[in-house]
């Protein structure tokens, strides 16, 4: 954990509401990005973002500062999110921007077949069981490492690494009985 980071919680856990504000603006905009990529709602993101702080503020006393806290609200945030997706029990996960390409520098036939080919990722990734899917979204879209993703998820980093793999393989496999098909 940084220093600064672990001082504003000392701070907190002391009653200090300033300290807390410090916090919310530190971490405010990585919270509502990651809700938003779960979401992909403005209104619902914000909501998620208030609710991720007051949880935060309320198991301050269980954070252990032995972890960063980008991590532990990291955490907080992804595990809040599954757990809305749960109750409304939506299975998919839109990933309509999911690595972007800048459309006007491709031809109009070349636009075409980029969007189908994104199309079908995308399908496939949302198709994937839920414990693999959100490591392809954790890694590829989050940008989270291995350590982060077996923080936030409570998995042994190998189980993780393991997921990933076949999570993979199964994009791949899929993928190419796809491709067979329409040839």
């Amino acid at each position: 954990m940084e220093e600064n980071d672990y001082k504003l919680v000392k701070r907190c856990l002391k009653g200090d509401e300033k300290a807390f504000e410090e916090i919310v603006t530190l971490y405010k905009r990585k919270v509502y990005n990651i809700a938003y990529k779960f979401t992909r709602n403005k209104e619902d993101s914000s909501d998620i973002t208030q609710e991720v702080f007051i949880k935060a503020y309320n198991s301050l006393d269980k954070y252990n500062p032995e972890y960063k806290f980008s991590t532990w609200i990291l955490k907080i945030t992804t595990n809040y999110c599954l757990d809305l997706k749960k109750k409304k029990s939506v299975d998919t996960t839109p990933l309509t921007d999911w690595n972007e390409t800048n459309a006007s520098t491709l031809s109009a036939e070349n636009n075409y077949i980029y969007k189908e080919n994104k199309n079908i990722i995308i399908q496939l990734i949302n198709n994937l069981p839920k414990k693999y899917r959100i490591l392809i979204i954790m890694y590829h879209q989050q940008n989270l490492s291995y350590k982060e993703m077996s923080d936030c998820l409570n998995l042994p980093l190998t189980k993780v690494k393991n997921r990933l793999y076949r999570a993979r393989g199964m994009l791949k496999d899929n993928l190419e009985s796809i491709r067979k098909e329409e040839f």
